[in-house]
C-alpha cells in the first residue's frame, strides 16, 4: 500500500517538511492555506509516480519564516527547494487554493521547470463580480462547513472537533497566511502575468465552493494560453478531499498526450 514518507530539508536556513510517496516521474503538489485535513486523498497520484508534497514555511510541520510575506517569496522558495530535490527536468505541478496562486507564479517565472499545470480552485485573481471570501471574517468553528459541501466530507475533517492542539496549529497557520494576504487576497498583476503561462493547464473547481466562487474558473481559463476547465458537482473548496473524481481527472490530465483544447465552464 502506498503511503507518505516524511523528510526534512533546509532551504535558505529554514527547515521544511516534505512528504513523498511512490516512485517514478515527479509530480509536485502545492497545498492551500491549511494542512489539518491531510493529504491522504492525493495518494492515487502516487501510482506509478513520485508524488512530492512540500509543506509551506509557517504551515504544518515546517518551521516559521517571518521573512515570507508575499506569494512571490513562496515562488522563490520553491525554486530553491526544486534545486535541492534535484528536480531538474520539467515536472507536473498541481496547486490548490493558495497553492494554485503559488503554482501559477512559480510557472510564470520558471516555465522551463513545469511540463503541465493543474490549478484547483486557485486564489490570486481579483474578480469584482465574484470576490474571494475574506478568510479572516470566518469564525474558526464555521470554517469546516465553509470549505466542504457534503455532510460526509464535513464529518471527515478533524477540525470539526477543535482540540487545543488543532486550535494552536490553525492559529499558527492563519498567522502565516496573514503575513501574505492580510492587505489583499489577490495579486493585482496576476491577470496580466497569466498570459505568460504557455504550458497545458487544467483548471478544476467544485461547483459549491464557498471560498472562491466557481464563476472565477472562466476568468482563469480565458487568461491562460492552453487550458481547459473541469467542474465537480456538489464539491466545495476542498475539491480533492471531497471529490475523488477530481484526483482521477488530474491523473488523467498528466497522462494525456494531446495538448488540451480551451473549454469554458
Amino acid at each position: 500500500m502506498i503511503s507518505f514518507i516524511q523528510r526534512d530539508i533546509t532551504v535558505d536556513g529554514i527547515r521544511v517538511q516534505v512528504l513523498e510517496a511512490g516512485e517514478g516521474e515527479p509530480l509536485v503538489f502545492f497545498h492551500g492555506a491549511g494542512t489539518t485535513s491531510g493529504f491522504q486523498d492525493l495518494l492515487p497520484l502516487a501510482q506509478g509516480r513520485r508524488l512530492v508534497v512540500p509543506i509551506h514555511p509557517g504551515f504544518g510541520a515546517s518551521d516559521d519564516d517571518p521573512a515570507v510575506n508575499s506569494v512571490l517569496d513562496f515562488a522563490v522558495h520553491y525554486a530553491a527547494l526544486f534545486d535541492q530535490l534535484k528536480l531538474s527536468a520539467p515536472v507536473d505541478l498541481v496547486g490548490h487554493s493558495l497553492g494554485g496562486w503559488i503554482a501559477s507564479l512559480f510557472t510564470v517565472f520558471n516555465q522551463h521547470r513545469v511540463r503541465r499545470l493543474a490549478l484547483a480552485c486557485p486564489a490570486g485573481l481579483r474578480v469584482r463580480e465574484h470576490p474571494t471570501t475574506d478568510l479572516f471574517t470566518i469564525r474558526a468553528e464555521h470554517v469546516p462547513s465553509k470549505i466542504v459541501s457534503s455532510p460526509d466530507a464535513l464529518a471527515r475533517i478533524p477540525a470539526v472537533n477543535l482540540t487545543n492542539d488543532l486550535k494552536i496549529a490553525r492559529y499558527r497557520e492563519m498567522t502565516s497566511l496573514a503575513r501574505i494576504i492580510w492587505e489583499r487576497n489577490y495579486e493585482p498583476k496576476l491577470t496580466r502575468w497569466l498570459g505568460h503561462i504557455k504550458v497545458p493547464t487544467l483548471v478544476l473547481w467544485g461547483d459549491k465552493d464557498q471560498i472562491i466562487p466557481v464563476e472565477q474558473a472562466n476568468y482563469w481559463s480565458k487568461r491562460l494560453a492552453s487550458s481547459e476547465v473541469a467542474l465537480f458537482e456538489g464539491a466545495g473548496h476542498l475539491v480533492f478531499f471531497e471529490a475523488p473524481a477530481a484526483v482521477a481527472r488530474v491523473k488523467a490530465f498528466f497522462t494525456e498526450r494531446e495538448v488540451p483544447r480551451r473549454q469554458s465552464a
